[in-house]
């Protein structure tokens, strides 16, 4: 069986965004910010996704911000059914990728960009999350492999 690829450089976020919301339920901010976390680090660490990378999740389990984890699983492909997608109770917008060679990858959601999915309207708070460069949503560092 040939494992599936995402190309972060031509995924259609759309698509993506409607795929999350397939297995989510609904769209919001958090769900789309975790796919384009997801995105981000298969660009950053040169990764098709799905296997030979990892994530730990820190948004824990309570909605809203837990939807992150689902975001993540459909911008990288990693799952808590394959166990390379972890999730913390640190209850915080950060998640850590690992490859399989040992980088890392910490993407974090900016403060206020978080304070405002909390505070804003539920469609304003998805728009930004969909539309914003990722440098205006996210602070990210890279580690090399140890």
């Amino acid at each position: 069986m040939k494992p599936l690829r995402i190309d972060p450089k031509t995924a259609d976020l759309d698509d993506l965004i409607e795929r999350g919301t397939l297995l989510h339920g609904h769209e919001g901010p958090f769900l789309v910010a975790g796919i384009r976390m997801g995105l981000l680090a298969l660009d950053l660490l040169e990764s098709p996704g799905y296997f030979g990378l990892a994530a730990e999740c820190e948004a824990g389990t309570t909605p809203p911000l837990s939807c992150l984890a689902d975001g993540i699983q459909v911008g990288s492909g990693c799952t808590v059914g394959k166990g390379n997608l972890r999730v913390t109770e640190a209850n915080r917008p950060r998640v850590t990728f690992t490859d399989a060679g040992g980088r890392r990858l910490v993407v974090e959601l900016r403060a206020e960009v978080w304070k405002t999915f909390r505070e804003s309207d539920a469609d304003k708070a998805t728009a930004l999350a969909r539309e914003a460069p990722i440098s205006r949503l996210f602070l990210w560092e890279r580690t090399a492999a140890r």
